[in-house]
């Protein structure tokens, strides 16, 4: 299974350049989620172009006529289908475009026309996304997302749920959520995709390094696929909600953005293809790490806690996962895993 790492919330249109474009690759990230205002033909064309130039792909997330199709009309399939695949020949031909994003957080009343805008998306093969409500704006969370997989047959199933309050609690519903995803996407047999906070906004505060690594780290122990960060660009404060600076603010690069850049480098993007050759079998939980296990002998450890460090000890021997080479190294069966972080290990005899 391929590893995406995604960025959603571009530069707006006046930013929409190849220099820009190469600062989102350069921090790690290979696929764009637009939004922005990038909302006509014309700038999602640009913005492709630009995305092409700099080795990135495009997901089309703000073309207004995808929301006018699937919320606003009850069409018959036949013409939801025509006028989707309208939409989609508009973007075929540049070679970043990789699919449409149908509808943001979706109710269940819209699932039937959620189901003929998927098959048509993924009959001109191409990618259809939809992104799922977290449980507290839902009620039944199993029925929500199992009714969604069931109805729609999406070819992914990603959602959105920010842990770090801003009183300074964590969202202690981020793990049950977290595994609800990935029971459905595992019987669905599609990729469970996750959003990670980045920024500060209404009720949420701003994660510092660690925090960002832990959201990153216990998805990837869960089995995710498909890392994406909300938001790059800082969301005007005319949309509401209170955002405050995220990877980028006024144009400016945050330390977060150095963040973002060092971790998918150095860490995300190496461990993240060296798990898509491998199935995702389970994750447990102890009081010091939360374990994923891959394959028959893979083991994705990370901190339980994104406060404190950690000290774990696994059954030996073991080898662990150097990003920098590629390869494995002796590595003793008790260690220390600084806050947020994690262990990429082989068990047995190594390699």
């Amino acid at each position: 299974m391929s590893f995406t790492i995604a960025a959603f919330w571009p530069p707006p249109p006046h930013e929409t350049t190849t220099e820009r474009y190469q600062e989102i690759a350069d921090a790690g990230i290979d696929l764009v989620i637009t939004g922005n205002y990038l909302s006509d033909r014309t700038i999602l064309k640009h913005a492709l172009t630009c995305a092409h130039r700099t080795g990135l792909g495009m997901l089309v997330a703000s073309d207004p006529r995808v929301d006018v199709v699937m919320k606003d009309l009850d069409l018959p399939a036949e013409q939801t289908r025509e006028l989707i695949g309208k939409v989609i020949d508009d973007y075929a031909g540049h070679p970043s475009f990789r699919g449409i994003s149908l509808m943001d957080e979706p109710y269940p009343e819209r699932y039937e026309r959620l189901a003929v805008g998927v098959a048509a998306v993924r009959d001109r093969g191409q990618l259809p996304y939809v992104n799922l409500f977290p449980s507290h704006a839902t009620g039944e969370y199993d029925e929500y997302v199992g009714g969604f997989v069931d109805t729609v047959k999406p070819a992914l199933v990603s959602f959105d749920r920010y842990p770090f309050l801003a009183d300074g609690a964590y969202d202690e519903g981020y793990f049950g959520d977290l595994a609800v995803i990935r029971e459905h996407a595992t019987r669905a047999g599609v990729p469970a995709w996750l959003y990670i906070q980045t920024l500060a906004y209404e009720g949420h505060r701003t994660p510092n390094a660690a925090e960002i690594a832990w959201q990153v780290n216990t998805a990837l122990a869960y089995g995710y696929t498909g890392i994406q960060y909300f938001t790059y660009w800082t969301p005007d404060p005319s949309r509401g909600e209170s955002f405050e600076p995220a990877l980028l603010h006024d144009g400016f690069r945050t330390d977060r953005y150095e963040v973002v850049k060092q971790l998918n480098n150095g860490w995300l993007r190496p461990v993240g293809n060296e798990l898509s050759g491998l199935a995702w079998r389970s994750v447990r939980h102890t009081d010091a790490a939360v374990v994923g296990e891959y394959g028959d002998r893979h083991l994705l450890v990370c901190n339980a806690s994104f406060e404190t460090a950690s000290e774990v000890t696994v059954n030996g021997p073991v080898t662990a996962f150097d990003p920098a080479t590629g390869s494995y190294q002796e590595s003793a069966p008790t260690f220390t895993l600084e806050p947020g972080a994690a262990r990429l290990l082989l068990t047995g005899d190594g390699r």
